[in-house]
């Protein structure tokens, strides 16, 4: 456990450790270049829509990239949760999943994709 000079368990807030609102999206070593509309990149930078990403580990050649959008409610926008144990894994679990983008390697198959 991951425990503060106080005693008690470190926390903190997930929605404030989302993708951040961009003007463009650059996975440059993938080939992927995407722009989101100034209405949808509002609700990014609102917090109503949480955008999260999943990478190939960052010590190898970035191989692929999953980019979901996921709805939020007041609740889970505000949920301040322990950094130790499965406090984050529940939070993201009980979001809702409006869109995905997911970018690939050109050799990887569609049986690996699956996987991930």
């Amino acid at each position: 456990m991951s425990i503060n000079a106080n005693g008690k368990n470190e926390t903190f807030k997930p929605s404030d450790y989302t993708l951040e609102a961009k003007k463009e999206y650059v996975y440059e070593y993938l080939g992927l270049k995407f722009k989101l509309s100034d209405k949808f990149r509002n609700y990014i930078a609102d917090k109503k829509i949480a955008m999260l990403d999943d990478q190939s580990p960052i010590d190898k050649e970035l191989k692929y990239a999953i980019l979901t959008f996921e709805k939020m409610t007041e609740e889970q926008k505000n949920a301040v949760i322990e950094k130790m144990g499965d406090g984050y894994k529940n939070w993201q679990n009980e979001l809702e999943r409006i869109g995905t983008i997911g970018i690939f390697e050109k050799n990887t198959s569609e049986e690996k994709n699956l996987k991930l």
